[in-house]
């Protein structure tokens, strides 16, 4: 059985990031595209939003519909402090804070953006859009 689509209401994160949602260190996330609601984004959070942070069971292929499974927990809320869009070469030392080990600089966001959202190395050029939200835990 396959959930639905990501509601716009959940960021959803994969498994071995649960310790840092546990312990709340994890407060940035980086996404692939310019997800802005003023640009009618279906994914797009906006500041000020309650949204609830949700673990992937089963993983999915989005490029393929396939979303994959939810585990029933974690299910934490947070609020939605800050969403940017960045070209991929202006990211800045400052835009990791908050965010998970393996996404410490642009070597490890572009590893990320290629393992989990199929991107090639060419793709992930510095003109590549990306979005970084940032929220606090309620």
């Amino acid at each position: 059985m396959t959930t639905p689509k990501p509601a716009r209401t959940e960021i959803w994160l994969r498994k071995i990031y649960i310790p840092f949602v546990e312990n709340r260190t994890l407060t940035t996330i980086f996404r692939p595209e310019r997800r802005l609601l003023e640009e009618n984004h279906p994914k797009a959070l906006g500041v000020g939003e309650n949204v609830r942070i949700r673990i992937i069971d089963k993983v999915g292929a989005e490029w393929a519909d396939l979303y994959g499974e939810l585990s029933p927990s974690p299910n934490i809320p947070v609020l939605i402090t800050s969403v940017a869009v960045k070209r991929l070469g202006s990211i800045e030392t400052s835009d990791f804070s908050g965010s998970t080990p393996d996404v410490m600089d642009e070597a490890g966001l572009k590893m990320q953006l290629a393992l989990i959202y199929n991107f090639s190395r060419e793709e992930l050029g510095p003109d590549f859009w990306i979005t970084r939200t940032a929220f606090r835990y309620l």
